[in-house]
């Protein structure tokens, strides 16, 4: 009888060491370990902010260091696009807006609308022209920052808009509209970023929504939207702006079910200085209130985490160094 009750024994401990296992990787899970197999995708997510043309100083410095601060106040940054006039407004004054943002761990930024800079016909240019004029609003940008510029919006219908701003020192991209129809192709759309093979005529993306590995700009695309229109769609719903971020709300969190543990993913959106303002008495509320009740939480649990648009573009570029050859978007 000993040996039958030795076994049974044998299987209780194995069962024991079993279910404890079991437990464990439980609680793991719940901590925010994870295997491999099982790993929680992260989506990187970030806020954009683009400077017109047309910007007067004073007003557009006080409501970007207003929803600066409040993004501040929920541990984020955002990319803060700039270009003349606004930029030789600040650098004319002695105004330290932007090395002050800098320093605040907002990343600065170039948006570059082509026409105020290149006049018309702009994409029959050389990209000689394009680059001169590129580099000279990055000079200025830096003049008035202090730091480094990597990114850029805009320039969207030049076929040749990549090594016209890899000449310029640019290598991060996004925000892609087209000027004509204020749409992004939904091909455009998505959560994993890559290399452009090349620009668009505003017709043809197979260039640009092809990867290059060894292209010289990366492109981080801005979620997961269900509408072409949803770089502009805030315009139509500006009577009631916390319609736009329910959409918003939507969109990301379709975004974030579509991260793949094995990818780098992204989220971001554009706004503009004055842009959700709402009561002058709780200036920027929806913007607040966004934050608080959708992305808080999301960042708690780790499922998302905030970054400037080159961070993520570093995040990238780590990816590719430790997986040469995969596909980027899968």
């Amino acid at each position: 009888m000993r040996r039958p009750a030795k076994a049974m024994i044998s299987v209780l401990i194995l069962v024991l060491v079993s279910l404890a296992m079991v437990a464990c990787a439980a609680a793991d899970e719940g901590n925010g370990k994870h295997q491999t197999d099982s790993e929680q995708p992260l989506l990187l997510f970030s806020i954009g902010m683009h400077i017109e043309p047309r910007a007067t100083q004073t007003m557009h410095t006080q409501d970007i260091n207003a929803v600066a601060g409040i993004v501040e106040d929920h541990g984020g940054s955002m990319t803060i696009q700039v270009q003349t006039p606004f930029t030789a407004m600040l650098v004319d004054n002695g105004d330290s807006l932007l090395a002050d943002l800098a320093g605040r761990g907002h990343e600065i930024a170039l948006h570059f609308h082509e026409d105020a800079h290149l006049g018309k016909d702009s994409e029959l240019l050389p990209v000689e022209t394009w680059c001169a004029v590129m580099t000279q609003e990055v000079d200025l940008i830096k003049q008035a920052s202090g730091v480094d510029v990597r990114y850029w919006s805009g320039g969207n219908l030049y076929p040749s808009i990549l090594p016209a701003a890899a000449c310029a020192g640019l290598d991060v991209y996004s925000d892609w509209k087209s000027p004509e129809t204020q749409s992004t192709p939904l091909a455009m759309t998505g959560v994993n970023p890559w290399r452009p093979a090349g620009g668009t005529d505003g017709d043809d993306f197979s260039s640009l929504t092809s990867h290059d590995p060894k292209g010289a700009v990366t492109y981080l695309p801005e979620g997961l939207f269900d509408r072409e229109n949803f770089a502009s769609v805030r315009k139509s719903m500006k009577d009631d702006e916390y319609t736009y971020f329910e959409y918003l709300k939507d969109s990301l969190l379709q975004s974030l079910a579509a991260a793949k543990a094995d990818r780098v993913n992204v989220f971001h959106f554009t706004i503009h200085p004055g842009e959700f303002k709402g009561d002058p008495a709780d200036a920027f509320a929806a913007i607040d209130r966004f934050l608080t009740e959708v992305v808080d939480p999301l960042v708690e649990s780790g499922q998302i985490e905030w970054a400037t648009y080159s961070q993520m573009a570093d995040a990238y570029a780590q990816w590719e160094r430790e997986n040469p050859g995969v596909a980027p978007r899968g």
